[in-house]
């Protein structure tokens, strides 16, 4: 199993990359927890204050999914790093990603509502593989009976 250190660069791994790609029109932008690359002519990036308090005015409720997922994966990350203290509990480490995965999925699903838009929730995929990866032992015991 990985140890402390080795978990905490995987759960920050999952941070470095694009949580959820969404294309339209010819344009792609990139969501990352610290805000979104639009690559089109010009690049431009915009940070997750300004999404919030500035862009998502009116706008439907899905989109408020990635910036939840943001505030879950910094307690993803606050968890982990007490591994390095001995005082993570692996199962809440767990839970808190396959919530982010689950919010990017909700969000990527709000896009691909609509007709010209394609959206990968990236993010679900990684932090989903990581749980079964790092933190499955962890979790057998709270969803199936264990017998020795």
């Amino acid at each position: 199993m990985t140890d402390a250190r080795g978990r905490l660069l995987l759960v920050a791994l999952v941070g470095a990359i694009p949580w959820t790609v969404v294309t339209t029109g010819g344009v792609t932008t990139l969501f990352f927890p610290f805000g979104f690359l639009g690559i089109g002519e010009p690049w431009r990036i915009v940070t997750i204050h300004e999404y919030l308090f500035v862009y998502t005015q009116g706008l439907p409720q899905y989109v408020y999914a990635w910036p939840l997922g943001v505030v879950l994966y910094g307690l993803t990350l606050v968890s982990a790093a007490l591994g390095l203290t001995d005082r993570e509990d692996r199962r809440l480490t767990a839970g808190l990603l396959v919530l982010v995965g689950l919010t990017q999925l909700q969000f990527a699903l709000g896009w691909g509502g609509r007709r010209t838009y394609l959206a990968v929730p990236i993010a679900t995929i990684t932090t989903l593989t990581l749980v079964w990866w790092v933190y499955w032992s962890d979790l057998k015991g709270v969803f199936f009976e264990v017998r020795t």
